[in-house]
């Protein structure tokens, strides 16, 4: 499953925000790319109480808050980012909060939060790649459901048909496959960090907020 990654508005911002804002970006940028995601809340956190407002810093707020596994939080801060006046970030939010819950195991929510990016933004294909990944997925939790399921038709001890049977959780993924996703996750990551400190993409982004 491919996942875009979660730094796509880690940026500078100086010029719109002021530099206080724009140093606390930098500075939560360069910790979220080595891997301390603590510390690059805690610089993103500061800079939404100079500007509660701009949806780039909580955009950042949530990946970081995503990368430490505190999904709930991650989702309230993406949900803000949906804030922007432009599509394409509205876009690029509702993309995250997908991967954010599915990550959580919350994959209905997942599908309409990618079937919702496609609508802003039709011809995202890392969207359309993880919306079909996630119905396929549904598809086959279903159908392992209804295998789980006795069969009511046949003669059986009465008394096991009597005992209660476990509720198949529809929400489970299979170990191999969170594994999968885990690490293709890192590796996109990893691709776009390389292309975070290219100095031309980094000009070009400065540009575009």
């Amino acid at each position: 499953m491919s996942f875009r990654l979660m730094l796509l508005f880690l940026f500078c911002v100086s010029v719109v925000f002021g530099s206080d804002v724009g140093g606390l970006m930098r500075r939560g940028n360069g910790l979220y790319a080595r891997g301390q995601y603590e510390e690059a809340l805690a610089a993103y956190q500061r800079a939404t109480v100079i500007e509660p407002d701009a949806s780039a810093i909580r955009f950042n707020a949530g990946n970081a808050l995503h990368k430490l596994g505190r999904y709930d939080e991650a989702l309230r801060e993406l949900e803000l980012a949906l804030t922007d006046r432009k599509p394409a970030r509205q876009a690029d939010a509702m993309y995250n909060i997908g991967n954010t819950l599915f990550r959580a195991g919350r994959l209905d929510a997942a599908i309409n939060s990618y079937k919702a990016a496609l609508v802003l933004s039709p011809a995202d294909r890392q969207a359309k790649q993880n919306l079909e990944f996630c119905l396929r997925l549904k598809e086959e939790q279903e159908q392992q459901e209804q295998e789980q399921q006795p069969d009511e038709s046949g003669e059986g001890d009465e008394q096991e048909q009597e005992q209660p049977q476990p509720e198949p959780d529809p929400q489970a993924m299979d170990p191999d496959q969170a594994e999968r996703i885990a690490q293709a996750l890192e590796r996109q990551e990893r691709e776009q960090l390389e292309k975070q400190h290219r100095p031309r993409r980094q000009r070009q982004v400065e540009k575009d907020w």
